[in-house]
């Protein structure tokens, strides 16, 4: 790979095509959304049952990668609604003839859910408990009668149910997406290319070596499905000491497989050879996680290289010691969270606020049609301003689209639609849209699930035809004003911005890949550890870079994003090459150099944390030639874009 780091990024045009390519398993989430959406149409419209827009969110939210991430967060859902629809309904009991205090218990109700979206683990169910509380609230306002009340909202609690049940009935029975099935497949995939690199290269040909952030994105893929195989597979939680060293041994091949040779003399040509045959023989133990038995044709070499220390890593697993017994999972050390916790508190207030103030523009507005408003500002409520920011245009974005998708279906279709068929046919393909967009990247998948929330919320509410452009007209007029009042609310009353998150987290990555540098104690971690630690920070940079006021001028911001994001890109290429530097050459290789190279993080880390210190001085020694210039090279790359006229500063956070 070539060490040098582009900085050049590609337009938002070129971005949003990226995103919305095929990649596999895209086409399958998608069917599955389609396959349980049309089942809900045909039963909502056929049996009257109300609330069909919210049973096909709920079909899109149940819908994910596997059965196990499905069925996880269908059980939260469930309970999200049944806890909202209780709240409710004691709410009203206790205060339906007093306005006041219902709207006071019912803050008090909302607040305590939006805390528990941070405090909980399983935040996604009182974020549904809010979105339903907040919803039924408005039901009080339409009649006078409690018993029409209570009755709409037990129809609420049938819609999201039943549409979460046949959702789990598609995705448990029809077009299942095992997580098993999904490592076992990516396991294959990363040993076929390596297996067509060591042909390629037999055969005196060349591949180019797979960029930095695909390798990365390739081996963090692994470590998520294994641990989702593991709580799905009783096997795999059993065995999973093995399956994790196994991993890695796939990891490790495919990772050495981008630096083989472009040359072989006659020695490496025959070793080529004899790794190919243990490698094909690997391969075929991943589909029935069998352990290899390999030829053991291992020849010694002087000078160890990539290709030896690939055979080196395959006879190492075939010899692993396989344990059946079952394994505890370490659990994590005790944390006593305060309960008066000060961020949780006022992230919960400004949602409650921002929600009130949008209560009473309802209120006063006597306009029933934006009752949207209050559902933005718990949707929009984040961890974060930059989340928060990039939550609301996401539910812009899909908003608008899907807002002018049905007007144009009122303009253009509704009036030759005469029956459930046309209206189906007329309906699929905006679903499917939507479901494609969702199968995406989470930076634009909020998107694709608006696009369809807000179609349906326009045309599907009714149980036949409509030609009302008003309703169109006031779901985007609703969903516009409560986006705006909540990130006014997020960006003026206790802004939560991640600058300092940011620098503690490079911080520590920086520390942590010194102490991998020389390999010196058993502490200093993995390349999967640095890699999924930068991966974390990849995510903050891109969520702070949405912050406003991310810096007091403009051209100084855009500045700091720049070099925020060059700095990840250097550390990126540095795991690359010390990936490169220990395949071919050993971790005890060139031990002097490493530890300038550490030495040197180590005062890079340094000026992360004291930005406004002096400049950090560039190696002076970089060594003519040799295995371990590119990576010395790539630290002092580094270290020039820490200096203080370069590097972000942060003093926004």
């Amino acid at each position: 790979m070539n060490s040098s780091v582009s900085t050049s990024s590609p337009g938002w045009f070129s971005d949003m095509l990226q995103s919305l390519r095929p990649y596999p398993g895209r086409g399958n989430l998608m069917m599955r959304c389609l396959i349980a959406s049309s089942l809900v149409m045909i039963i909502s419209l056929s049996l009257q049952v109300p609330f069909l827009a919210l049973s096909l969110i709920s079909v899109f939210y149940v819908t994910q990668k596997n059965v196990v991430l499905s069925t996880l967060t269908g059980i939260l859902f469930v309970g999200g609604a049944t806890l909202a629809v209780t709240l409710a309904i004691l709410n009203l009991k206790l205060t339906w003839a007093y306005p006041l205090p219902r709207l006071l218990l019912s803050g008090a109700l909302l607040f305590g859910c939006a805390w528990m979206m941070r405090a909980s683990k399983y935040g996604v169910m009182f974020f549904l408990s809010g979105i339903v509380i907040i919803y039924t609230q408005t039901f009080a306002d339409l009649t006078d009668n409690a018993d029409s009340v209570v009755r709409l909202i037990l129809w609420l609690w049938v819609s999201i149910t039943y549409a979460i049940v046949v959702t789990l009935v598609i995705n448990l029975i029809f077009l299942p997406q095992e997580p098993v099935a999904q490592l076992r497949g990516a396991l294959n995939a990363q040993m076929s290319e390596t297996i067509a690199r060591l042909e390629a290269l037999i055969h005196r040909q060349t591949l180019a070596p797979q960029p930095a952030s695909v390798v990365q994105d390739k081996l963090l893929t692994l470590q998520q499905m294994l641990a989702f195989s593991i709580m799905r597979d009783k096997n795999y939680r059993e065995d999973e000491a093995w399956h994790l060293a196994r991993i890695s041994t796939v990891s490790g091949l495919y990772m050495m497989a981008q630096g083989l040779p472009e040359t072989l003399n006659a020695e490496q040509q025959a070793r080529a050879v004899n790794l190919l045959a243990d490698c094909k023989i690997f391969h075929n133990t991943l589909v029935n996680d069998s352990q290899p038995q390999m030829t053991g044709r291992t020849t010694g070499t002087e000078t160890p290289d990539v290709i030896y220390r690939m055979h080196e890593a395959l006879q190492a697993f075939s010899h692993y010691q396989r344990d059946s017994r079952d394994i505890a999972p370490a659990k994590p050390s005790a944390k006593v969270q305060l309960l008066m916790n000060g961020v949780w508190n006022k992230s919960a207030l400004k949602t409650l606020l921002s929600t009130m103030v949008c209560y009473l523009i309802y209120l006063a507005a006597d306009w029933q049609g934006i009752h949207t408003i209050m559902l933005s500002c718990l949707i929009v409520s984040q961890a974060s301003l930059g989340a928060t920011v990039q939550r609301g245009l996401l539910r812009v974005i899909g908003a608008a689209a899907g807002s002018l998708i049905a007007l144009l279906m009122v303009i253009l279709v509704m009036p030759h639609i005469d029956g459930i068929v046309g209206l189906m046919g007329m309906s699929l393909p905006v679903i499917a849209l939507g479901a494609w967009i969702y199968a995406g990247s989470e930076k634009i998948s909020y998107v694709g699930i608006q696009l369809m929330f807000t179609f349906s919320l326009a045309l599907l509410e009714t149980f036949g035809p409509t030609f009302e452009l008003v309703e169109i007209r006031d779901r985007i007029i609703g969903i516009l004003l409560g986006v705006l009042i909540a990130t006014l609310f997020h960006i003026f009353l206790w802004p939560e911005r991640e600058g300092q998150l940011f620098r503690d987290s490079l911080q520590q990555l920086l520390k942590a890949l010194a102490a991998r540098m020389t390999a010196a104690s058993p502490e200093a971690g993995s390349e999967i550890g640095l890699r999924k630690a930068l991966a974390g920070c990849q995510g903050i940079a891109a969520r702070m870079a949405m912050e406003p006021g991310w810096a007091t001028d403009k051209s100084q911001s855009e500045n700091e994003i720049f070099n925020a994001q060059r700095v990840l890109s250097h550390i990126s290429e540095i795991i690359y090459q010390l990936e490169q530097l220990n395949a071919g050459h050993g971790e005890q290789s060139s031990s002097e150099q490493r530890q300038q190279a550490a030495e040197q993080l180590l005062a890079c880390a340094d000026a992360v944390a004291a930005p406004s210190s002096s400049a950090i001085m560039p190696s002076q020694a970089l060594p003519l030639n040799g295995p371990v210039r590119p990576l010395l090279y790539e630290i002092d790359a580094l270290t020039r874009s820490l200096t203080p006229d370069q590097a972000f500063t942060g003093n926004h956070s």
